[in-house]
C-alpha cells in the first residue's frame, strides 16, 4: 500500500498550511500528522499498482498517531 497526507478541510488549504504530495509509508504519514498538530489532515491510501489518481480515505481508527 501507498499513503499520502491531505488536508482534512478546505480552510487548511486556504490558509496555506503545509502539505506534501509525497507518497510515504503509513508510519511516515502518521509521523507527518503528529509533527503538524496545528492542522487537521487525513491519510489517503491506494494499492501500489493502482492508477495514480485512485486514492481512498484511510479510516480514522487507522490514523491514530499516539497510543491511548
Amino acid at each position: 500500500m501507498e499513503y499520502r497526507v491531505q488536508f482534512a478541510n478546505y480552510w487548511s488549504e486556504k490558509n496555506g498550511d503545509e502539505v506534501t504530495d509525497e507518497i510515504m509509508s503509513l508510519e511516515d504519514a502518521r509521523h507527518w500528522i503528529a509533527n503538524h498538530p496545528q492542522t487537521e489532515y487525513v491519510i489517503l491510501q491506494r494499492e501500489a499498482d493502482a492508477p495514480g489518481s485512485i486514492w481512498s480515505l484511510l479510516s480514522r481508527e487507522n490514523i491514530r498517531t499516539r497510543p491511548d
